[in-house]
């Protein structure tokens, strides 16, 4: 909590519930550290949040969509992190929604080796030895067109654009309806979101139940 200059409180209400551990929270935050409190009621935890984040129980997700929706219709994601650290930038069969694998291009491809689109070499396979990207370049948004082994053509797109369609679909303005959420709350939450320098999350069993 001290090393975060955003504690997002979602799934727990740790001022009632943790309070031997509480006390790291609001020493965080005369520290600076901003804390959000998402939750369908206003707890205990709430009080001591700067920003109380109201959703409806069990509509998290509809929640979270959205903040993602935001952050990248705004630009406000670290590409270079994302192409490196996620499978955003690979490469899905638009015909079977699984992953381009070596088996699909050659006799005697591997079917743990996948793929992405490098904006200087073209298809490329993962290195699968590292995460490193090194002078690669890979393309996180876009579809293309990939030979099989069979010489037939598939389309793929990368993880990146598919996630950002689904997105689409939530919105501040539709996610409001579905998780009751104002959508400027939403805004204001992918903005601190954006705007921090290393976020933390407090939760405890209540998603998993």
């Amino acid at each position: 909590y001290f090393y975060s200059d955003l504690i997002l409180i979602w799934g727990g209400n740790p001022l009632y519930t943790q309070i031997p551990n509480a006390h790291y929270l609001t020493e965080a935050r005369y520290h600076g550290a901003k804390i959000v409190c998402i939750a369908p009621d206003y707890s205990a935890s709430s009080v001591h949040a700067d920003l109380y984040v109201p959703v409806k129980a069990g509509c998290d997700a509809a929640l979270a969509l959205s903040v993602a929706h935001v952050l990248v219709e705004d630009g406000k994601i670290d590409r270079r992190f994302l192409c490196e650290q996620t499978d955003l930038p690979l490469l899905v069969r638009e015909d079977t929604r699984r992953f381009l694998r070596g088996e699909d291009l050659a006799a005697d491809g591997r079917d743990d080796e996948l793929f992405f689109h490098d904006t200087k070499r073209g298809l490329t396979a993962v290195d699968r030895r590292s995460l490193d990207l090194a002078d690669a370049d890979p393309r996180l948004e876009g579809s293309f067109d990939v030979t099989l082994k069979d010489g037939s053509e598939v389309k793929c797109s990368t993880v990146f654009s598919l996630l950002r369609a689904r997105l689409a679909a939530y919105a501040p303005e539709r996610a409001e309806a579905m998780c009751g959420t104002p959508a400027a709350v939403i805004r204001a939450l992918a903005k601190l979101f954006a705007e921090s320098r290393a976020a933390s999350m407090v939760t405890t069993s209540n998603f998993s139940k």
